[in-house]
């Protein structure tokens, strides 16, 4: 049994679910068990708080239903110990720079993945799958060795429920043009506890991806602005034209990562949510455009390709 312990809102919960799919492919293990307790017990579906993975044709699972967390409940006294001296490691790094927690992190990873531990954290790129009765996996699963997988997790990845009718020509429109996804994540990432951290995409981070596409002249070229915030977008980032479309994200949740993975190009905020619509796109060709940094406090994020077009400085 492969236990998961979730987290997060969508782009979260799909590096979760797609780190558990490469332990399953790797060791042939079929049960999976997603504990969303974490999620749940915010009882505010409403504000992003819910399971959405339900929404997609990915493979079964059983909900965990105990309270608590996998790692204190399913662990043997061996998985404890480990965990425990790995967490001890982690503390005694708690003084030090986000990049250099991250790069402590790998040592000792392949052994806790020997005795089934999958503790994904910032930094762990790499991991070794043993088929193992318990299994444990847990962290924010950020990890870019999901690209083996790719392909499978593309045809998992998939709404279960056809387009809604009104998009039906907006997605027409973007399937027959040089389409390039402009996602702006406003939210909670410009909340005065987060701006100084997560603050990173500026209206001239956006300006000057947009003008990077305008200078390539592709014909029929459409762009496709996806905001949870789509007034601010108008008002700050000054695109006009007749190929500006502004998408409000006013649907469900899956509907808006259909629309956006359909795109030919990406210009990506720093959003796991963001970086799942280049991910899941089936253009060989595409263009990504990215923040040259995820986030404001020196960490250097695996998620951004170095294949990409980078703006700003690291």
């Amino acid at each position: 049994m492969i236990f998961v312990e979730m987290d997060g809102r969508c782009g979260n919960q799909l590096f979760h679910y797609a780190v558990a799919r490469y332990i399953q492919l790797k060791t042939g293990d079929k049960n999976l068990c997603l504990n969303f307790n974490k999620i749940l017990q915010k009882q505010s579906p409403e504000n992003g708080w819910t399971d959405y993975l339900k929404d997609f044709n990915v493979v079964s699972y059983q909900y965990y239903t105990k309270e608590g967390t996998i790692l204190k409940n399913e662990s043997s006294l061996l998985q404890k110990f480990l965990i425990g001296f790995k967490a001890m490691n982690i503390v005694a790094h708690k003084g030090a720079s986000r990049q250099d927690k991250a790069n402590a992190v790998p040592s000792g990873q392949k052994l806790l993945n020997f005795f089934g531990i999958y503790w994904v954290r910032e930094g762990v790129n790499k991991i070794w799958p043993y088929k193992r009765k318990v299994s444990l996996v847990s962290g924010i699963c950020e990890a870019n060795f999901i690209y083996e997988i790719q392909s499978i997790l593309k045809n998992e990845i998939v709404p279960l429920k056809p387009p809604l009718d009104k998009n039906r020509n907006l997605l027409k429109k973007i399937d027959n043009s040089n389409s390039v996804c402009i996602s702006v994540r406003r939210g909670d990432f410009f909340s005065s506890q987060n701006q100084a951290k997560y603050g990173v995409c500026t209206p001239e981070y956006y300006i000057k991806a947009k003008e990077y596409f305008d200078d390539k002249k592709m014909p029929n070229t459409l762009y496709f602005c996806f905001s949870d915030d789509i007034d601010w977008c108008k008002k700050n980032l000054k695109f006009t034209g007749k190929n500006i479309i502004f998408v409000s994200q006013d649907m469900p949740v899956y509907e808006t990562l259909r629309l956006m993975y359909h795109c030919k190009h990406y210009i990506l905020s720093n959003s796991t949510f963001s970086w799942w619509g280049q991910f899941l796109s089936e253009n060989k060709n595409k263009v990504v455009v990215s923040p040259a940094r995820w986030n404001n406090d020196g960490y250097d994020s695996s998620l951004i390709d170095k294949s990409w077009v980078l703006i700003g400085e690291k």
